[in-house]
């Protein structure tokens, strides 16, 4: 019963560990939760609109409503940082915050959507729904691989990929397309919380030990998997949300980590 489930949340520790590597070394750590919150509030309308959540019509809506966040996004970075990007990065997750809310308080049983949006329904997730979501991450996974030359370098080094010719809004749109992609399914999956803690919290652990790129990102694997399968375990056992269960064993390990750290280090 818990297998489709189990496996869906390790593709999405994968994708996810990757991105959050962009994430983190852009110093935009609250982006994915302000895409993931944009797509909730697509999904929102559509729900409005008589649409389901899980179907086809749904996730096009969403993507529309991530793809108009990825654009105001790409648009807020600045040369001078007279005011940081993630002030308004936090403008766009709070002004879609309340407009979610707003939409879903004139859709019927829109309180259990709302929590269905933060923490999701990963427990009930089926096979056909694994493969979809796979599929969909390899497809991103090729783009960001084909990529992946101007895409690490304006994560590590702005000032070099500017100063080397390259158009850093047009990379920054395309980035956060290819992350509103797959953040669009992932929070119909997993809910906006499961969604930010898997962009950030196994690449923070990551980068607080090891100094090398892959070695990170196999870090980051292992404690996913770690967490997804301590977190699945509690919430079966427990009988508690199992989004809610994993985030907060992601929470758990990362405060473990920062406590034995100074003896790891010796």
């Amino acid at each position: 019963m818990m297998a489709a489930p189990i496996a869906t949340a390790l593709v999405l520790v994968a994708m996810h560990s990757h991105l959050g590597y962009h994430v983190v070394r852009r110093g935009v750590i609250f982006v994915d939760i302000a895409l993931a919150q944009v797509a909730a509030f697509g999904v929102a309308i559509a729900l409005l609109m008589g649409g389901e959540i899980g179907t086809g019509t749904t996730w096009a809506v969403a993507l529309g409503s991530t793809f108009l966040g990825a654009l105001l996004i790409s648009r807020t970075r600045t040369r001078n940082h007279t005011v940081p990007q993630e002030a308004y990065i936090g403008i766009i997750y709070a002004v879609f915050s309340a407009a979610m809310i707003l939409v879903l308080t004139q859709v019927p049983h829109g309180g259990e959507e709302i929590r269905h949006l933060l923490v999701g329904a990963i427990l009930w997730v089926t096979w056909p729904v694994f493969f979809k979501t796979a599929a969909l991450y390899g497809l991103m996974g090729l783009l960001l691989w084909i990529w992946r030359g101007p895409l690490l370098r304006i994560s590590t080094n702005p000032r070099g990929a500017r100063s080397a010719g390259l158009r850093l809004r047009r990379w920054d749109l395309l980035f956060y397309m290819i992350l509103g992609t797959v953040v669009t399914s992932s929070v119909q999956i997993a809910g906006v919380l499961l969604v930010f803690t898997l962009l950030v919290v196994p690449t923070v652990m990551g980068m607080r030990l090891f100094g090398g790129m892959r070695v990170q990102f196999l870090y980051t694997l292992a404690v996913g998997v770690l967490a997804v399968a301590i977190g699945s375990a509690a919430s079966y056992a427990l009988d508690l949300p199992t989004g809610a269960a994993i985030v907060c064993t992601f929470g758990l390990l990362l405060g473990a980590q920062v406590l034995i750290e100074p003896y790891l280090k010796k």
